[in-house]
């Protein structure tokens, strides 16, 4: 009676404990807009590290108020963070175009943040 006991009580805690994949996920790429959105690139970068994820992994399918990350980070001036990010991501992820068909660096200039630290920050890591 006594094992059934304690191992009824094992698993009630180990399935309280519980917690699917996609509620974590979904509670990290929260944290990561709200870090970027209030640009704070300390924060940013411990989330990241403590998560074990690398940007130009995410970068892709991760968006914020649907725009990418660094969209969202010129939005709302988050230059520092927008700067961290772009140092982060490849050549080639900066150069290709987002779900709308316009690279970061057009949609800038069509958005009025051509003078942005973000952008300084693309155009250094393209070498342009």
């Amino acid at each position: 009676m006594k094992k059934v006991l304690n191992v009824t009580l094992a698993l009630a805690l180990v399935g309280g404990l519980f917690v699917p994949q996609q509620v974590i996920a979904a509670d990290v790429g929260q944290a990561i807009c709200g870090y970027v959105a209030s640009d704070h690139k300390s924060r940013l970068r411990d989330q990241l590290r403590a998560n074990k994820i690398k940007l130009k992994k995410i970068y892709k399918t991760m968006s914020c108020n649907d725009s990418s990350l660094l969209r969202f980070a010129m939005l709302n001036d988050a230059d520092k963070a927008g700067a961290f990010i772009a140092k982060r991501l490849s050549v080639s992820i900066l150069s290709k175009a987002e779900a709308d068909g316009k690279t970061v660096l057009e949609w800038a200039s069509a958005n009025g943040k051509d003078s942005s630290a973000t952008v300084s920050a693309i155009k250094k890591r393209m070498k342009i």
